[in-house]
C-alpha cells in the first residue's frame, strides 16, 4: 500500500467516526453489554493508537518496531496508557483519539520512503505496522457499524 493510501485511510477513520458517533445521543452510545458498546470499541481504539504511536515514536528513535495491535491478539496483556474516568463521554474518548492519531500522523508525515520500509533492527516494518492499524481500525468500525445498524460507508 502506498503512503498516501495509509495518510487517507488513517484521515478517514476519524473522520468516519466523527461523522458516525459524534451527532449520536450518549445514551445510544452506551447501550450494549459490557464491552459490546461504542463508547468501549472507540476506547479500544484510542488505547491502540496511543500503543502505536508510542512504538512508532521509538522506532524512529532507533528501535525495532514492534507488532503492538498483534500482542492483543495473542491474549498478552497491554498496559493502559489512558485511565479513563467513568463519566468520560464518548466525544471525548473519541476527541482523546483523534489527539493520538494527529500525532501519528505527524510522525509518519515526516518519514522518507526509505524509512517506511526500513526493518531498522528486526520487527515490522512502518509500512506493515500502519497496514495493520488500518486494518485494526476497519475491524474496529465493522463493529461499530454492527452496533449502530447503519450501513458501512
Amino acid at each position: 500500500m502506498q503512503e498516501q493510501e495509509i495518510f487517507n485511510g488513517l484521515i478517514a477513520t476519524y473522520r468516519d467516526l466523527n461523522l458516525r458517533v459524534r451527532p449520536l445521543p450518549e445514551e445510544r452510545l452506551r447501550m450494549g453489554h459490557g464491552r459490546a458498546t461504542v463508547k468501549h470499541i472507540i476506547a479500544e481504539m484510542r488505547d491502540d493508537e496511543l500503543h502505536f504511536s508510542q512504538a512508532l515514536k521509538d522506532r524512529l528513535g532507533g528501535e525495532p518496531m514492534v507488532d503492538v495491535l498483534g500482542s492483543k491478539a495473542s491474549g498478552e496483556e497491554v498496559e493502559e496508557l489512558v485511565v479513563p474516568g467513568p463519566d468520560d463521554t464518548t466525544a471525548e474518548v473519541l476527541s482523546q483519539f483523534g489527539t493520538a492519531r494527529e500525532s501519528t500522523l505527524a510522525m509518519l508525515r515526516g518519514m522518507t520512503p526509505d524509512e517506511w520500509d526500513s526493518p531498522a533492527g528486526g520487527g515490522l516494518t512502518i509500512r506493515q505496522a500502519s497496514e495493520k492499524l488500518l486494518a485494526n481500525d476497519a475491524r474496529h468500525m465493522e463493529r461499530i457499524v454492527r452496533l449502530l445498524g447503519s450501513p458501512a460507508a
